[in-house]
């Protein structure tokens, strides 16, 4: 049923000096006027919230809480990355476009994570951190060193140590060892950045890196302790 906001204007606000009433209903039409009625009608949204919720909680369900949490971790990155253009955007300006939007290319391998793990829990688990710090070079050849994006090697270094069970040592260390050689990279191999920053500009966008490199490692042990809680109730062993 359509909700409506009734309120009445002062003297002087409706056609010929009468008062008004407004009348707001949904879904969004038009507006039209009805002797001093003014009738205005607002859109639905297109996404309703708890759905899109429910949808992505049972896209990222999984019976082993270790890849339950990646799966979290991944669909976090996912639905973070649209917004971070429009960050750049933000403290850059116009000159952000249309390099920023190609900051957008590994979000779909984020997203397919969980989709992985159902498949092969060993593929999904080494997918993160190495779409992760392609994703990192990848951004540092676009903005540079300078800009700080080289700190998201260091949530990545994290996830390719945690991921891992001991007995899958074997796939742990060369995951981890690709994510440190990119942190032990000399920039200048990378060459030239394709955008170029001006020092105001990379101090904006150091300081925007660094936090989201805070807050990423502050999720990614907070999921962690979680797994291990659950070990620890399942008698030190993750189903």
């Amino acid at each position: 049923m359509a909700a409506a906001l009734y309120r009445d204007c002062d003297d002087g606000d409706g056609l010929n000096g009468a008062a008004v009433t407004w009348r707001v209903g949904r879904p969004f039409a038009f507006t039209h006027f009805h002797n001093n009625d003014i009738f205005v009608k607002i859109p639905k949204s297109p996404i309703r919230a708890r759905p899109l919720i429910r949808h992505q909680a049972a896209y990222a369900a999984h019976n082993d809480p270790a890849a339950f949490a990646i799966n979290k971790i991944a669909l976090i990155l996912a639905w973070n990355g649209p917004f971070y253009p429009i960050y750049l955007l933000l403290l850059i300006g116009r000159d952000a476009l249309p390099w920023s939007l190609l900051t957008l290319l590994v979000t779909p391998l984020f997203y397919a994570i969980p989709w992985m793990m159902r498949r092969s829990s060993v593929v999904g688990r080494m997918a993160l951190p190495l779409a992760g710090a392609a994703n990192t070079i990848w951004c540092l050849k676009l903005f540079g060193p300078e800009s700080g994006v080289g700190l998201f090697l260091y949530p990545c270094i994290v996830l390719a140590a945690f991921l891992f069970r001991p007995r899958e040592r074997w796939l742990m260390l060369p995951v981890l060892g690709v994510s440190l050689l990119l942190e032990f990279l000399p920039r200048s191999v990378l060459g030239s950045p394709i955008l170029i920053l001006t020092p105001n500009e990379s101090s904006l966008l150091t300081a925007l890196n660094a936090g989201s490199v805070a807050v990423l490692l502050a999720l990614i042990t907070l999921q962690f302790v979680d797994v291990a809680r659950s070990a620890e109730r399942h008698g030190g062993k993750t189903p």
